[in-house]
């Protein structure tokens, strides 16, 4: 099977290369708008709770551990329901799937305009984890349906990038919601910003049903022939190796645990620059709401491309994993040093944090080109959300400890520390401890094939032994 998909690839000539350029553009064109503008919206209806802190918090009376709690509940609903999504996803499509997620959540996230208490705070919260979910980690399963390693990569990165880009729309509308609508029909600010955010969401949701088709099989852009060489070309990078079943459960399967160990370090650094941003920017002295919304805009406009730069770099080298590495050192460093600066430099807080997003969201988008080079193609399906439901219980501790040490300790430096020694260590298991398991993984399966191999040739000797019984005696007399 293998080689008949190496055969059907070879025969992809000159027209044939053209062609399936043309079809994988038409469909980059219909497909990444709309998911990445979801993307981006999923985020701003997951993180806006990080602007609104600067007024809700007074006006309900919270303090930092339920702030923190509450945000982190987010990602427990988050882990819970991530491959129940998916398995329904792969039952009904990625159609009706991604449609019925999207307007889930935005619901969700109107209704939290109704919270009072920390109980309804929370509640909303591990609602809205529950149906986005799916999301992220059918986006995964989609783009390996459409698109070749490369273009996957180059895709996933400008994808992951609209979740930077919706700091933009959470800083610009944000402040200026809490600027000039706070108190209009007596409704608070941050209650207005919730409603303005999310209602985009359901819109987009309802257009998913029209735009977005399950595959390139039933996409309507696409000719028979074009259908034909995406997935030839798309077969042609099965290997031996991962083609077929994985007869390893996932929970047995060394691999599946350190990949998600790595994602998890690599989490916790995004939740806490994610969560505390604009407070982090508000202790830093950039002024008001609008002032602190324009800041966010200009970074995560940077840190967006810095991270689709670095990403298509790094896919053009095809070294993913080692540039996933050096991301997260990126990461790492700036986070230290944003340590030292944000109460003394605005300009080092800026820097900082620019390097810090574009580090780690290069580090998200080359990390999920790791688990296709590891593990089955069978097992993927379920191994890909199995992974980002484990890791994303960093997205649940991160900022429930960090606001625990704020309270503590008057301080955000332990929590942001902590952060940067977990992604530090994400680099250290991708460019030591990965090769490390393969290595083992590849000498016991050749210790194994060599025990078979002895036993098979014992095996046979004594057949012929038995065959000729008088061989050894008379060879003995001889002697």
């Amino acid at each position: 099977m293998y080689q008949e998909h190496k055969i059907a690839a070879a025969a992809v000539g000159g027209e044939g290369e053209a062609a399936l350029r043309r079809a994988y553009v038409a469909s980059e064109w219909r497909i990444l708008p709309i998911l990445s503008c979801l993307w981006m919206l999923a985020w701003v209806d997951r993180a806006n709770v990080s602007f609104a802190k600067l007024q809700m918090l007074s006006d309900l009376h919270f303090g930092e551990v339920v702030y923190g709690f509450g945000a982190g509940l987010f990602f427990l609903g988050y882990v819970v329901f991530g491959i129940p999504a998916i398995m329904i996803q792969r039952k009904i499509g990625a159609r009706l799937t991604i449609a019925a997620i999207a307007i889930g959540w935005g619901v969700t996230s109107v209704a939290m305009i109704f919270a009072t208490n920390p109980i309804s705070f929370y509640l909303l919260r591990f609602l809205l984890g529950v149906f986005e979910a799916g999301f992220y980690p059918g986006v995964i399963l989609y783009f390996a349906s459409w698109f070749n390693t490369r273009r996957r990569t180059r895709n996933f990165s400008m994808f992951h990038s609209a979740a930077i880009c919706s700091t933009v729309v959470v800083g610009l509308s944000g402040g200026f919601i809490l600027d000039h609508m706070s108190g209009w029909l007596s409704v608070a600010g941050w209650r207005w910003m919730f409603l303005v955010q999310a209602a985009p969401t359901i819109v987009l949701g309802g257009l998913v049903l029209y735009i977005l088709p399950d595959g390139p099989r039933s996409a309507p852009w696409l000719s028979p022939e074009q259908r034909s060489l995406i997935q030839a070309d798309l077969d042609s990078e099965r290997t031996p190796e991962t083609a077929g079943p994985d007869k390893c459960s996932i929970l047995t399967n060394p691999m599946v645990w350190l990949l998600s160990a790595i994602y998890f370090c690599i989490l916790a650094a995004n939740s806490a620059l994610g969560f505390y941003m604009p407070t982090i920017l508000s202790e830093a002295g950039f002024g008001g709401y609008t002032a602190i919304g324009n800041a966010l805009v200009g970074i995560c406009l940077l840190g967006a491309l810095g991270n689709i730069v670095f990403s298509t770099y790094a896919s053009r080298r095809r070294e993913t994993q080692i540039f996933c590495a050096i991301g997260s050192f990126l990461s790492v460093a700036s986070l230290i040093v944003l340590v030292f600066v944000w109460h003394s430099s605005r300009v080092g807080t800026f820097a900082a944090l620019v390097v810090a997003l574009a580090g780690t969201g290069a580090g998200i988008s080359l990390f999920w080109q790791t688990p296709t080079r590891y593990l089955k193609e069978g097992s993927i399906a379920i191994a890909v959300p199995f992974i980002s439901s484990v890791a994303n219980i960093a997205g649940f501790l991160t900022p429930s400890l960090t606001g625990y040490a704020r309270e503590l300790a008057g301080s955000y430096a332990a929590g942001f520390l902590t952060a940067a020694c977990a992604q530090a260590l994400a680099g250290v298991l991708l460019v030591a401890v990965i090769p490390i398991a393969v290595r083992r993984t590849r000498l016991s399966k050749n210790s194994f094939f060599e025990e078979l191999a002895y036993d098979s040739a014992y095996d046979e000797s004594r057949i012929q032994d038995r065959r000729e019984p008088g061989t050894r005696q008379t060879a003995s007399a001889a002697d």
